[in-house]
């Protein structure tokens, strides 16, 4: 074999093994951008529940809290031990209505969070797919 027939062998398996490669950086592209869809799929359903369940929490509680007050001024005729009962009971509902407020407040900065870093998933597999595509 002439030096002229190896070089064309050589350049042809670097050319081989460059298609290769790129096959599978573009099939990697393709499942990271499938990952990132459904990442953010799931990320926006998280996020209706969670904001639909710290809803529907708050607003129980404030209502438990309203009946509590109404019961409250309704027990002139309640022993003192019931009287006493019920003031905890309220004291009680009212620590975790704001538990609960605190609870929803912490779940939203934690959403906002989880949607920063889809972004950035979402930025970097733009970046990734223009530099395949070059």
């Amino acid at each position: 074999m002439s030096e002229q027939e190896l070089l064309t062998v050589f350049v042809g398996v670097i050319a081989a093994c460059m298609v290769f490669i790129s096959t599978v950086i573009i099939l990697i592209g393709v499942q990271m951008f499938k990952t990132a869809q459904r990442l953010q799929e799931f990320i926006g359903h998280a996020q209706n529940e969670l904001s639909i369940i710290s809803t529907k929490a708050v607003v129980t509680l404030h209502d438990i809290s309203e009946l509590l007050v109404h019961l409250k001024d309704e027990t002139s005729s309640v022993s003192e031990k019931s009287r006493m009962a019920l003031h905890e009971v309220h004291d009680l509902i009212s620590y975790i209505h704001t538990e609960t407020q605190s609870l929803a407040l912490k779940a939203s900065n934690g959403i906002a969070k989880v949607t920063i870093g889809t972004l950035a998933i979402g930025a970097m597999s733009q970046i990734f797919k223009k530099k395949t595509k070059e």
